[in-house]
């Protein structure tokens, strides 16, 4: 019998910065700026990271929010400075799960462009958590994660 397919939920989020890609990824390659400026009420939090960047890098994620406790680990996939780089799922929650950070050079500075992919477990229970709960969280990460990487960057931290 084969595995039904889930859709999977796409975000993606792009902001402009006035600083230069190399720029934009040293800030990046750091984990603990991200962590750093990252609001600290949302729902979906960074348990743990590396100190930099590099390939094979874990990074534990912990998604809060009731009725939903999940934990996930990603590693990086891909690492290509100063263009970006990419998370993908090592071992939890989600069957698929894939966060790729690119910066593109643009006038006068940088877009950073944010796309996190996902897919919930199968069956009903997961599918109506991830239409109520998960998708809103995961919305929020994207959207305020990246929006708050470019107000650090633009404010010269």
């Amino acid at each position: 019998m084969a595995r039904r397919k889930y859709a999977i939920t796409c975000i993606e989020e792009r902001v402009r910065t006035r600083r230069s890609p190399r720029d934009v990824f040293a800030f990046l390659d750091h984990p603990s700026n991200v962590k750093r400026v990252t609001p600290t009420a949302m729902a979906v939090s960074l348990e743990s990271h590396p100190d930099d960047l590099r390939l094979g890098t874990v990074f534990a994620y912990r998604l809060k929010r009731w009725p939903l406790d999940l934990v996930w680990d990603v590693v990086v996939s891909e690492y290509s400075p100063p263009n970006g780089f990419t998370n993908v799922k090592a071992r939890g929650f989600f069957p698929k799960w894939a966060h790729r950070h690119s910066i593109i050079a643009a006038d006068h500075g940088s877009e950073l462009n944010v796309s996190l992919e996902y897919e919930v477990p199968p069956g009903i229970y997961n599918t109506l958590t991830n239409s109520y709960v998960i998708r809103d969280a995961m919305t929020e990460l994207v959207r305020e994660q990246t929006r708050a990487i470019a107000d650090a960057l633009n404010r010269g931290q």
